[in-house]
C-alpha cells in the first residue's frame, strides 16, 4: 500500500500527533503517542478504511544501510525541531522531544509528518527567493529521516541523551516597553478556533519608530498563532466599542481586525505574524516602522483550548527610537480578487453572488467586505469568474509596485479554503523573480519571509499575485454560498505585503 497516497492519514497524524518542529494544531488531544499506539489507530485513506501497522503504512522495510541516529538524524532534530519541542517551548505541551529515547519512540509519527511535508512548518517552496532562517528540510534530510524510521528508529547513543536546539529562538536583549492587552480572555476546554483581537496601546504622545519587537505568549498551551496590526488613531473609538462587547477582553475577529476596511490598504495594516518557534524581530540598523501619536496595535490571537488554561495575558515588547534619521519601513499591499462560485452540485439562495454580497454586508455593518473594490482595482467583473463551478477557483492580478526601495520581507494571506499562493516580481520578463511561492497554503502557518539577498524594486515594476481555492475545504456543515473577499472565517482573501525601505 503506497504511503505517499494516504493524504488523509497523514493529515490526521499531523493534527493529532503534533510531532515535529514548532507545532500545535487543531485536534491536538494526544500528548504522547508511541509507535505501538500509532499502529492501533484506525486510518481513513483515499482507498477506504483500513487498519495498518507502521510497516504497512510506511512501506515494508528494505535491506538498507543503517543510518546513524547520532551523526545523521540528531542534527536534523536539533536544527529543525528542538527549539519548539524541548524545555518549556510552546510545542512541548503537545509533543516533548527531550531525549534520544523520545525521538525513537516517535519515529513512526516523525516520518509520517515529514514525508507528508506537513512538518517542519515552512510553507514557502524553493521556487521562492532564498529566505533567512529557513528551517525546511532538504530532500536528503527528509529521505534520511524516513529511512531511519522505516528501519525501526534505532538509536546509537545513550537513550537518555538530551536533545538540544542548535539555534535558540531569538529574543530581544533589551526593550523599552512591554504592553499587555486591555482586557484578558479566558476560554473553556473543548473550545476550538477562537480568533480574538486585543488592543495593545503604546500610549504614544510623539512620533516614534518601532525598531524591534517581540510577542511573548502567556498561556503557551492554548496560544496557537498571532497576526499583528498597526492601527491608526482614527480607529481607536471603534476598537474601544468592540472591546469587552461580549463581557471579556477583546472581541471575536477572523480575517482582520473588524475595525474598518472600506478603503483598501489605508487603514489598519498587518505588520507581523507569529507562530511557535518565531522569535523577536529587529529591523536593520537605522530602520524602523513609523508610529504617530495615538496609533496603537491590535493583536489577533488564535486560541485552541484543547486543555484547561487560566486567562491569557500575552504581552508585546517594543524597542523604540525617536531619531528622525531613522529610515521608515513601509508596508505596500497588493491584492487579487477572491471570487469562488458555488459548484454545480451545490444549491442555495446564497449561491447567488448578489445575495451573498448583501448577506456579508449586513453581517459586517457594511465594513470588511472588499470584494467589489478589488474587482475594480484589478479590472475584473463577476462574470470573469462565473465559469468556475467545479469546486475550484483561481485569481490573478498585476499591479504596479508603486514603490522604490529594498525589500525587507514579504508575506501572503488567504483563509481556510486557499490552496496555493504566489507573488511574482516582473512576471513573464527576463527579470522575473518569484518573491514567494506557497504550493500548499496552510492558514495555520503564516510567516514573514526575509529575503537573503538585496532585492530592489522600482515604481514601474510589476507585482503579480496568484491565488487558488478549493471549496471542499469549507466545513462540511457550511451553508452553500458564493464565497467573496471579506473578513469572516467563511469568506476568503488574496493579498500580499512587501515590507521595504525607500532608496
Amino acid at each position: 500500500m503506497s504511503f505517499g497516497g494516504k493524504l488523509n492519514l497523514l493529515s490526521s497524524l499531523a493534527l493529532s500527533v503534533l510531532i515535529f518542529a514548532c507545532g500545535t494544531n487543531e485536534d491536538a488531544s494526544i500528548p504522547e503517542l508511541s509507535n505501538t499506539e500509532v499502529a492501533s489507530v484506525s486510518e481513513v485513506t483515499t482507498e477506504g478504511t483500513t487498519e495498518n501497522t507502521p510497516n504497512e503504512v510506511l512501506g515494508e522495510s528494505q535491506q538498507t544501510e543503517a543510518i546513524s541516529f547520532e551523526k545523521r538524524i540528531l542534527p536534523v532534530i536539533e536544527s529543525s525541531c528542538a527549539r519548539c519541542h524541548t524545555g518549556d517551548a510552546p510545542g512541548t505541551t503537545h509533543a516533548l522531544l527531550e531525549t534520544a529515547s523520545d525521538a525513537s519512540s516517535y519515529a513512526f509519527a516523525v516520518a509520517a509528518v515529514v514525508e507528508a511535508g506537513v512538518m517542519p512548518p515552512w510553507p514557502a517552496s524553493n521556487l521562492s527567493v532564498p529566505f533567512e532562517h529557513d528551517w525546511s528540510l532538504s530532500q536528503q534530510d527528509r529521505e534520511a529521516v524516513i529511512q531511519w524510521a522505516r528501519s525501526g528508529g534505532s538509536i546509537d547513543i545513550e537513550p537518555s541523551t538530551k536533545i538540544a536546539a542548535s539555534e535558540e529562538v531569538h529574543h530581544l536583549a533589551d526593550f523599552d516597553q512591554e504592553m499587555f492587552p486591555i482586557g484578558n480572555y479566558d476560554g473553556e476546554k473543548g473550545q476550538s478556533d477562537e480568533y480574538r483581537c486585543f488592543i495593545y496601546d503604546p500610549q504614544l504622545t510623539e512620533r516614534k519608530y518601532l525598531v524591534g519587537y517581540e510577542f511573548i505568549p502567556d498561556q503557551t498551551e492554548v496560544v496557537h498563532h498571532l497576526v499583528g496590526y498597526r492601527v491608526p488613531k482614527e480607529l481607536r473609538e471603534s476598537a474601544d466599542l468592540k472591546n469587552f462587547s461580549d463581557g471579556q477582553g477583546g472581541w471575536s475577529c477572523f480575517g482582520g481586525t473588524g475595525l474598518g476596511g472600506s478603503q483598501i490598504g489605508t487603514l489598519n495594516q498587518m505588520i507581523t505574524l507569529w507562530g511557535p518557534g518565531t522569535g523577536a524581530v529587529e529591523y536593520h540598523h537605522g530602520h524602523g516602522l513609523i508610529m504617530e501619536p495615538g496609533d496603537f496595535f491590535v493583536m489577533q490571537i488564535h486560541y485552541h483550548y484543547d486543555v484547561e488554561a487560566p486567562a491569557d495575558n500575552s504581552s508585546f515588547r517594543a524597542k523604540w527610537s525617536t531619531d528622525e534619521s531613522i529610515i521608515p519601513v513601509e508596508l505596500i499591499q497588493y491584492f487579487a480578487p477572491a471570487e469562488i462560485p458555488c459548484s454545480v452540485t451545490e444549491k442555495g439562495p446564497l449561491c447567488d453572488r448578489q445575495a451573498s454580497l448583501n448577506d456579508r454586508l449586513a453581517s459586517y455593518d457594511g465594513e470588511g467586505v472588499q470584494a467589489n473594490m478589488i474587482l475594480d482595482l484589478c479590472g475584473y467583473s463577476p462574470d470573469d469568474f462565473s465559469h468556475m463551478t467545479d469546486g475550484y477557483a483561481s485569481s490573478t492580478c498585476d499591479q504596479r509596485a508603486s514603490f522604490s526601495g529594498m525589500i525587507v520581507s514579504v508575506l501572503g494571506h488567504q483563509h481556510g479554503t486557499g490552496t496555493t499562493f504566489r507573488m511574482t516580481l516582473n512576471p513573464d520578463t527576463p527579470e522575473e523573480r518569484i518573491l514567494l511561492d506557497i504550493p500548499r497554503w496552510d492558514f495555520e502557518w503564516q510567516f514573514n519571509y526575509d529575503p537573503v539577498e538585496e532585492i530592489i524594486i522600482k515604481p514601474s515594476d510589476t507585482i503579480r499575485l496568484e491565488c487558488t481555492w478549493d471549496r471542499s475545504l469549507r466545513p462540511l456543515d457550511a451553508e452553500p454560498r458564493y464565497v467573496l473577499w471579506a473578513d469572516g472565517s467563511d469568506d476568503e482573501m488574496c493579498f500580499g505585503i512587501i515590507m521595504g525601505t525607500r532608496t
